[in-house]
């Protein structure tokens, strides 16, 4: 397992934060982003997504991610 955290970001701050969240490969965060791009209702958001180094593993705009979600590609 992988440790991950997820940020919520609006104009480049973070207004939301899940920190060491455990996963067994990075595609398991797909669920978790779109839970969390159906939370949010602000305009302009994105979803950032960071390994135990602190890299930037997955940056997405909330839209996209609620989109990616409503296909019925990530639960």
């Amino acid at each position: 397992m992988t440790l991950y955290d997820f940020e919520l970001l609006n104009d480049g701050a973070v207004i939301a934060a899940s920190r060491s969240i455990a996963l067994p490969d990075l595609a398991a965060a797909w669920p978790k982003i779109g839970q969390l791009a159906r939370t949010v209702s602000e305009p302009g958001c994105k979803i950032r997504v960071k390994d135990e180094a602190g890299g930037i593993v997955i940056l997405v705009g909330v839209a996209s991610a609620r989109r990616y979600a409503d296909a019925g590609i990530a639960a």
